[in-house]
């Protein structure tokens, strides 16, 4: 009895908080209830519905569960020993209660065309000018389709995804939703651990996302200090750091941020062609050219004339650019050279040049 409940205390938490091994073999309810959930990738709002409510309804199934196997695994006498204490009776009935309270849950939730769900609720908020939530919905599953969204893990239970337009948190029960145009953001608090394989010190940040205009809290995204920076790029408006916290971010992130300040100083080049979408990102438009500054000298050949039009913003042209370096001398990152990602012409940081559209002085 005390092995079997021991056994089945920590399937629940392992259930309910799936480690890797747990991911890996499927026992998620994500991938146990895969062909009744739908696609996430073609019908993002829809799925979620279905999920949180299969959610509350087999979490709530699993305390009744226990009894179950103590009957199948310990046998008919050990469960009417169990169930004759007022513990253990108590227990049953809060474990038989547990589901009714869920399924009838599951239904004011399902009337009125999902009226009262929580995620209907916060899709109703920006359902102005004669909307309908399911317009909300259409343009969330729109974005989230699309290969340029940010999506941010820290833990197996939940995930925030960050598209063009929204903010969107994913939890077992909910899923919190937010337009970047109406909320503000901020940073709360940062904290370290020393739990990594190599001892090394991991920061975890937490984010506050507020409304604007009340300053209500709809929500905190905690997130590793590495992909802060894929998030902050992501993002329409910055996050504050009012509280002075100071990011370990990693050095690849470090040296973006030097290379930008370097190219800055570098002379402007004025075009009056109209710029697209950046290729590595396709979020920001291209606004970087590489013009040859670079004399060859007795040591070296110099860098190569490039007459690629502009075609990468900055942004990714740093990532480009250090991602092709030494590893283990960052200290000769800044002075070397990088072939074009387009076609691979060598250049230097002296090469780099920000576009200036003249038609907009």
């Amino acid at each position: 009895m005390i092995e079997f409940t021991a056994f089945y205390s920590i399937f629940v938490f392992c259930f309910i908080f799936p480690p890797s091994a747990f991911v890996s073999a499927g026992i998620t309810i994500s991938n146990l209830f895969d062909s009744w959930l739908g696609s996430e990738d073609l019908q993002f709002v829809q799925y979620h519905l279905v999920r949180t409510l299969t959610t509350v309804v087999i979490h709530s199934l699993l305390p009744l569960g226990f009894f179950g196997g103590v009957l199948l695994v310990e046998g008919l006498d050990q469960l009417v020993l169990l169930v004759q204490t007022p513990l253990g009776l108590g227990l049953l009935c809060l474990s038989a209660l547990l589901p009714v309270i869920a399924v009838a849950k599951v239904f004011s939730w399902r009337t009125n065309n999902w009226s009262s769900h929580p995620i209907v609720v916060s899709l109703t908020t920006y359902a102005t000018n004669g909307r309908h939530w399911k317009d909300v919905a259409s343009e969330i599953n729109t974005e989230f389709r699309r290969i340029d969204k940010v999506t941010v893990r820290t833990n197996p239970i939940s995930k925030t995804v960050i598209t063009s337009s929204w903010i969107i948190k994913v939890e077992p029960y909910a899923v919190r939703v937010a337009h970047q145009n109406h909320v503000a953001l901020e940073l709360e608090n940062a904290e370290e651990h020393d739990y990594t394989p190599d001892s090394q010190t991991t920061q975890y940040l937490w984010v506050k996302v507020e409304q604007i205009q009340t300053r209500q809290k709809l929500f905190s995204i905690r997130l590793n200090a590495m992909d802060y920076a894929d998030m902050q790029n992501r993002l329409q408006r910055s996050i504050s750091n009012v509280r002075g916290l100071l990011i370990n971010q990693d050095i690849h992130a470090r040296f973006s941020k030097v290379f930008i300040e370097e190219v800055s100083l570098n002379p402007v080049f004025q075009t009056q062609e109209e710029m697209d979408s950046c290729l590595g990102c396709g979020v920001n438009n291209a606004n970087v050219r590489l013009v040859r500054r670079c004399l060859p000298t007795e040591a070296t050949n110099g860098c190569t004339p490039c007459f690629c039009r502009p075609m990468w913003c900055i942004h990714c042209l740093s990532k480009w650019f250090s991602a092709r370096q030494d590893a283990e001398h960052p200290e000769t990152w800044l002075s070397s050279r990088c072939p074009c990602p387009t076609c691979r012409s060598p250049f230097c940081v002296l090469d780099v040049s920000l576009v200036e559209n003249v038609q907009n002085i």
